[in-house]
């Protein structure tokens, strides 16, 4: 959706506020056709620009000294995208915490979401190797850093300059991300069914152990109450013989002595 109009001036924005500087900025482009007409690295604690590259436009590099030396670059916040407008363009800027500053240029209307992903690569493409240049004692001057980031930064110019093709790719980063978080919930419930898993595995050993001392305790009281039945019928049987002695003999001597009287 395009933006409403502003007085004529530079605003200085992030999260929707904006504070007007008294003086107006020089635009240092010129003849810039493109969405994204320039992108470059500066260091923040002198503002040196260290790499820069323009795209379909001639670059007056004081317009860009003369953005940076603004005393609003002295309060940013590292990570958050702040911009503000100037004429026909659009400023873009961010800072990390490596105290490096990373700046792109766009056309008024180019929506903000694709310059902030724009900074974001910006600001991933400076290599560590590239940022401890940076901080060597005597400090590297301006352009230091052109001839390892001249390509990066065209091709990431070239490739949000087309809106459509940025679009598509944002659109397909979303399904990706979408795809992603997907996979991690899988993932997730996957780990937590092999945790539970595991878990009834060790419950079911567990319960294994039990039956097996289960089933020697079976067997060991099955021969205890096997051996006192035995017992039982033992003494039963004695018992039974004792009686039967006590009542059989007695008769049979009764009988065997009336006998002998006759």
């Amino acid at each position: 959706r395009p933006r409403k109009k502003r007085p004529a001036g530079t605003s200085w924005q992030v999260r929707g506020a904006s504070v007007w500087v008294a003086a107006a900025m020089a635009e240092p482009l010129v003849g810039a056709g493109h969405n994204v007409s320039f992108a470059c690295v500066a260091r923040a604690a002198d503002r040196t620009i260290a790499a820069w590259c323009s795209y379909g436009a001639s670059v007056d590099l004081s317009g860009v000294r003369k953005a940076l030396q603004q005393d609003q670059m002295q309060r940013m916040e590292s990570g958050k995208h702040y911009n503000f407008s100037s004429g026909s363009q659009t400023w873009h800027m961010m800072s990390d915490d490596r105290e490096l500053i990373f700046v792109a240029i766009t056309a008024y209307s180019y929506p903000l979401r694709h310059a902030s992903a724009l900074l974001q690569e910006i600001r991933g493409a400076v290599s560590t190797s590239s940022y401890e240049r940076l901080q060597q004692p005597g400090r590297l001057g301006e352009g230091a850093l052109n001839t390892e980031m001249r390509g990066i930064l065209t091709r990431l110019l070239e490739r949000f300059d087309d809106l459509k093709k940025v679009d598509q790719l944002h659109a397909t980063l979303g399904k990706v991300e979408s795809v992603k978080v997907v996979m991690q919930e899988s993932i997730e419930l996957a780990l937590q069914n092999c945790v539970a898993l595991e878990s009834i595995d060790q419950k079911a050993d567990e319960l294994q152990s039990q039956a097996g001392m289960f089933k020697t305790r079976a067997k060991k009281l099955r021969k205890q109450m096997w051996w006192k039945k035995c017992k039982m019928q033992l003494l039963l049987t004695a018992l039974i013989i004792v009686i039967l002695a006590v009542v059989i003999i007695p008769t049979v001597i009764f009988f065997q002595n009336s006998d002998k009287k006759k």
